[in-house]
């Protein structure tokens, strides 16, 4: 029992070391032996874990892939107004990113890489098709665009508004959030 606990804490250790060091220099500056420095293992020791670099990018892109589908559609009031649920997917990234600042930077950095497997590209797929589904269900409400340009427009400038808040200029508390989710509502739907 104690030996399975300590390889649950040490495969913890290196995940965490992972998502730092893949988000600060990316998935081709971060080598094995910096992750495993980091986690304070041996570099052999990742092996045991995980069979390439490849697979350990991937499951922390699956991990924190699926906590963001799972804070957005938890939260998701299936049968609230077109408002309503807007506001919630909005609050959702907004809480995920305050909650997860690294997950969310890494989930942002490793979209369209080369070397995010099936399984990968799968759990990607099911946030874009909830978020698909929300935008086609509710296109008497939208701008006259597909769904895919909807939630580009909505994704793209919820991530400039983090980005910019990294330099000071922008703070990200809860008025200047609501500000820019009313913005972004009025942005995607049809004129009055």
């Amino acid at each position: 029992m104690v030996e399975k606990s300590l390889k649950l804490n040490k495969s913890e250790e290196i995940l965490n070391a992972a998502l730092e060091l893949f988000t600060a220099k990316g998935f081709d500056g971060t080598a094995v032996p910096l992750i495993a420095e980091k986690a304070n293992v041996a570099a052999g020791t990742i092996y045991r874990y995980f069979a390439s670099k490849e697979e350990l990018v991937n499951s922390l892109f699956q991990r924190w892939q699926e906590s963001l589908y799972d804070k957005i559609k938890s939260d998701f009031p299936t049968n609230g107004n077109p408002r309503e649920q807007f506001h919630c997917i909005w609050q959702s990234m907004a809480e995920f990113q305050r909650e997860n600042p690294l997950a969310f930077d890494f989930l942002e950095m490793q979209y369209n890489l080369p070397h995010l497997d099936k399984k990968s590209i799968e759990k990607r797929a099911l946030l874009l098709k909830f978020l698909a589904r929300f935008a086609h269900n509710n296109r008497n409400v939208f701008r006259n665009l597909p769904p895919d340009a909807l939630i580009a427009i909505v994704w793209g400038a919820f991530v400039g508004l983090v980005k910019g808040s990294r330099n000071g200029k922008i703070k990200l508390d809860s008025a200047f959030l609501k500000e820019s989710e009313e913005l972004m509502w009025i942005a995607i739907c049809l004129p009055s």
